[in-house]
């Protein structure tokens, strides 16, 4: 049997949308050479008389130039290239003049810009160059995704809803794993499985319990006795969070065909299974994701702002990757196929993002994957900046060494192009901070520059002018594409994309940590996201704990603002004029892009106020699961079970 799928999305119906695309493609093809050809000539059309202007302004209009062929050509194949993902036409004509804008604005920069600075002033010019173009190319990238999921006309793998078919019941585990959780907190999450509106004897809910503390495993266990849960315990950690899936997989009978892992701290509906098996009808599918959604949404500023962040990701990215089967498992809220799972050697126990390592596999394997953009449970989001930026550097850390240590496996699959595009592009978005810090640190330089008597700005004005037009323009692109993909999954206001915005800058410099960490070969033993946030703090506490937890962006931001001032006043070392006005504004912008960071922090432990979650009558259900269920003990690694009379089930 092939498992093999096709990856295209494009659709086939007409050729009007190609057209267009190639129509669109090569006039932003030819704006761009009209727009550079008018850069470049504008200090000799200035020594022209006024109605020469006309004419030598609309020269390329009736002339066709070689580069004026090129740039058309490829603005053409590019627009078709673009076409077949059959975007809405303001879709295709944003994306295409977005590229049109960051090439024209990267050839300028290389063929007029850099030449016009003296030789041994080159330096910074290229160092600021190879920033702009990875971080603009980044943004290609993802503005392309944002563009996918917000204009996209026609989808050809949103899954419709599947009825559900009480003949249709394979047998599934649900597996929690957990480490030193409160008590009350895991008993609720298990109590929400046990109510699975799905036959209880085709499926068995599982804590895999690798506690230290013998209080937390003691009561753990108990409310497992409770509820009819099997609980899992082993001698060692080894492998941590995927040790533990792994170790279960081994325990359980052979005819569990499906396994759902749900973290700690979430509440999963009823109607979930049932929702979900019937897509495994296709023999194909390895597994289904649904998105992570959360019920503490009004616990401070950050969840507030953190659940409008993780929306962009579950409801623009993910139906994107859907449509050329390069999702990825979340770790929580996704159901896998146990036979996929074992054919790929089960969870890699040397990565601490176990979940989005495993996609890969799968994918490379030939396996098929499936986003159902249906919210079926709620969990706990980080509601402080200590726990948000320890999850992040996981993230980071995790994803980065995904890259590094499964290139090799993606390139050599049989995966599409587009899927693994999708799997190696996909993670380079935590290399951004190095572009931004880059800048930020050229931007100091130049400031700086006539404190130390050197004339930096006079030779860079070209590259002041253009590193604040272009990147604005970009700004306010790429918040009028998050503004309209957030705006598929919940009505807020344009305010509220920003702050979005401003937690991601927030972030920037936890996740360039955690690449360099990874890049040097650090070891970065699994980190749990804290589950139990602190109080709200005095303004005093929350101010000087934001700045310990922010010292490196507090300290960036300071002195981008401090440069920022001595550029825009009058100075014993230099007058501002137009240039140094000019780097001032991009000296404050950037210093906030870091400032965020502490800004975040603070608001994140002043906004803290306590969230009463009414969760599910554990009596009731304590009641009505009363040995219902057999439990599963083990230490050794043993069916300890056995002599307990586990049954696999009819």
């Amino acid at each position: 049997m092939s498992r093999r799928s096709s990856g295209k999305s494009g659709g086939r119906g007409g050729v009007g949308l190609p057209i267009l695309g190639f129509f669109l493609g090569g006039l932003c093809g030819f704006i761009t050479y009209w727009s550079g050809a008018a850069i470049i000539a504008t200090p000799d059309l200035m020594q022209l008389p006024t109605e020469r202007l006309p004419y030598e302004f609309l020269r390329p209009f009736h002339t066709f130039t070689y580069w004026e062929a090129i740039l058309v050509g490829i603005g053409g194949v590019f627009g078709i290239t673009v076409a077949r993902y059959r975007w809405r036409s303001m879709g295709l004509l944003s994306y295409i003049g977005l590229v049109s804008v960051i090439a024209g604005f990267l050839v300028y920069s290389w063929t007029v810009s850099i030449p016009k600075v003296p030789d041994d002033q080159r330096w910074l010019s290229y160092i600021l160059f190879a920033a702009e173009a990875g971080g603009l190319g980044l943004i290609v990238v993802f503005s392309f995704y944002s563009l996918d999921a917000a204009t996209r006309k026609r989808w050809t793998r949103r899954p419709e809803i599947v009825p559900w078919d009480p003949k249709l019941t394979p047998k599934a585990a649900f597996v929690v794993p957990i480490f030193n959780e409160p008590v009350e907190l895991v008993e609720q999450t298990l109590a929400h499985l046990v109510r699975q509106e799905y036959p209880d004897d085709r499926y068995v809910v599982v804590c895999a319990d690798d506690s230290t503390d013998p209080e937390v495993r003691q009561g753990v266990e108990e409310a497992c006795r409770r509820l009819g849960v099997w609980h899992v315990t082993r001698e060692d950690r080894r492998g941590f969070k995927a040790g533990a899936i792994n170790h279960v997989e081994r325990l359980l009978p052979e005819d569990i065909e499906l396994i759902s892992v749900i973290d700690a701290d979430y509440w999963v509906a009823p109607a979930y299974l049932r929702s979900v098996v019937g897509y495994f009808t296709d023999p194909a599918l390895s597994f289904v994701q649904t998105p992570q959604d959360y019920r503490n949404v009004e616990e401070s500023f950050l969840t507030r702002r953190y659940k409008r962040a993780e929306a962009y990701f579950y409801h623009g990215i993910m139906p994107s990757r859907n449509e050329q089967n390069t999702i990825i498992f979340c770790g929580t809220m996704g159901i896998l196929r146990r036979e996929a799972m074992r054919q790929v050697g089960g969870f890699a126990e040397d990565q601490i993002c176990e979940d989005a390592e495993i996609s890969v596999r799968l994918a490379a394997d030939g396996w098929k994957s499936l986003y159902v953009d249906r919210t079926f449970g709620r969990g706990l989001m980080p509601a402080v900046f200590e726990s948000y930026k320890k999850q992040f550097y996981r993230w980071a850390f995790g994803n980065v060494r995904i890259l590094f240590t499964r290139t090799g496996t993606i390139l050599r699959s049989r995966m599409s192009v587009r899927q693994k595009f999708d799997y190696l592009v996909s993670n380079l978005h935590w290399f951004d901070g190095f572009f931004v810090i880059t800048i930020a640190a050229m931007l100091v330089y130049l400031g700086l520059a006539p404190v130390f008597g050197w004339d930096a700005v006079t030779h860079h004005q070209r590259e002041l002018l253009l590193l604040g037009l272009v990147p604005v323009v970009l700004l306010i692109d790429g918040m009028v594409r998050l503004h309209s993909v957030l705006g598929r999954a919940e009505r807020k206001s344009f305010g509220d994309t920003i702050l979005v915005m401003g937690m991601w800058f927030a972030i920037k410099m936890t996740n360039l940590s955690a690449v360099i960490k990874c890049m040097l070969g650090f070891k970065t033993p699994f980190i749990r996201t804290p589950k139990d946030p602190s109080h709200r703090l005095p303004r005093f506490r929350a101010f000087f704990r934001a700045i310990r937890l922010t010292k490196v962006e507090s300290l960036f931001g300071s002195v981008l603002i401090a440069t920022a001032v001595l550029n825009a006043v009058p100075t014993q070392w230099a007058t501002p004029g137009q240039a140094e006005r000019l780097l001032a504004v991009w000296l404050v912008v950037y210093g906030l892009f870091f400032l965020a960071a502490p800004i975040y922090a603070y608001l994140s432990y002043r906004t803290l106020r306590p969230i009463d979650h009414e969760g599910v009558p554990l009596e009731r259900i304590h009641s009505e699961r009363k040995s219902d269920r057999p439990l599963v003990s083990s230490s050794r690694g043993r069916r300890a079970g056995r002599s307990q009379g586990l049954q696999a089930g009819p």
